[in-house]
């Protein structure tokens, strides 16, 4: 294998040291007698880890075809899929696109056939990680709807860590009982500060308090700053259920550059978002992360795949998610919604990149 070749597999790696060492590890394999010597010379069970790690990344920056290596890779790569079952959110929040975009006064459902069709392929590889009915919409809008689908996901996954995300509008006891009862392990709920209400300790306390009296739950205090303040509600059924109240004038993303107020500095940082999950809206389409949608025009270009046409295998190993993770695994200046997103998503795979060494 030439220098050339090399160069053109390891350039997207942003650490000079790894890239130096996939390098090393590329050069010898072309080199059988190289590589035996070098391996007598070395710690072979390093080498050996190096090279996994190396054959681990390029897989994810390469398309791939072959349907077992794409089970095989979103088997070793997904932690978490995000799920939207219907469009409708039922608040326009000045921080969300849903300010501008009409998610009221239509109501469109993920169809259940890709539904269940995401959930069988995440059986066919004995999916444990998370799985959160969430995105731009409200999901308790709906109970019959969200309590069928969290059903379905406990029935044929048993082993995976279901989730809800929540503004707590719909909420009631009977309604959180139904949801422990469904299969549901988290619920994360947000309180959302009323108009010219102003964050502050005293003010969040008192919502956690007004909340503990509408659920009839217990709660303890998880953690508080000066713009931000968790609780957690105390439900045997259940495995957590925090409530958080943000300091969105302090801090709100930009939501892929669409909130005004918070597009400012431009983004470097590398984002590993595209390396460990996928986020499907209500139409079927996979985006980039929790911050892209397919009902913006700017974001069109985040729209990595389509479920009506393929499975998840084929979208997570396609070229767009190539495209992607080559784009955002530098610390090169980031475009389109990107650009100036002020998110810092997905390092868990850093971590997880540096540990093997």
């Amino acid at each position: 294998m030439d220098e050339q070749k090399i160069n053109k597999i390891c350039w997207w790696i942003p650490i000079k040291k790894f890239r130096n060492s996939f390098k090393e590890i590329l050069y010898l394999y072309s080199n059988k007698e190289k590589m035996m010597t070098f391996l007598e010379k070395n710690n072979a069970e390093k080498i050996y880890k190096l090279v996994d790690i190396m054959e681990h990344s390029i897989n994810l920056v390469n398309e791939i075809n072959d349907q077992e290596l794409q089970k095989k890779i979103l088997k070793e790569n997904l932690k978490q899929i995000e799920i939207e079952i219907s469009s409708f959110c039922n608040r326009k929040c000045w921080f969300c696109p849903n300010s501008f975009i009409d998610r009221y006064s239509k109501k469109i459902d993920l169809s259940e056939s890709i539904f269940l069709k995401i959930i069988n392929n995440l059986k066919e590889i004995e999916f444990d990680g998370n799985i959160s009915f969430h995105r731009f919409n409200e999901p308790l809008a709906d109970k019959k709807l969200i309590l069928t689908r969290v059903k379905q996901a406990r029935n044929i996954l048993p082993n995976t860590s279901l989730s809800i995300s929540t503004n707590g509008d719909y909420l009631t006891r009977e309604y959180v009982d139904d949801l422990a009862n469904a299969g549901i392990n988290y619920i994360w709920c947000s309180y959302y500060l009323k108009k010219g209400e102003e964050f502050s300790n005293v003010n969040a306390e008192k919502a956690c308090k007004e909340m503990s009296k509408k659920l009839g739950l217990e709660y303890v205090i998880d953690f508080y700053d000066d713009n931000s303040y968790y609780a957690n509600f105390l439900h045997n059924g259940l495995i957590k259920f925090q409530y958080k109240i943000i300091n969105f004038d302090k801090l709100c993303n930009n939501r892929g550059g669409t909130i005004d107020k918070f597009v400012d500095n431009i983004r470097y940082n590398p984002c590993y978002s595209p390396f460990g999950a996928m986020y499907v809206d209500y139409n079927g389409l996979v985006l980039t992360c929790c911050n892209t949608r397919s009902d913006i025009e700017e974001h069109k270009d985040h729209i990595l795949g389509d479920l009506n046409k393929n499975n998840i295998f084929e979208i997570f190993t396609n070229s767009n998610y190539v495209r992607m993770r080559k784009e955002l695994y530098s610390y090169k200046a980031k475009s389109g919604a990107c650009k100036y997103c002020n998110s810092y998503i997905g390092y868990d795979f850093l971590d997880k990149f540096l540990n093997k060494l």
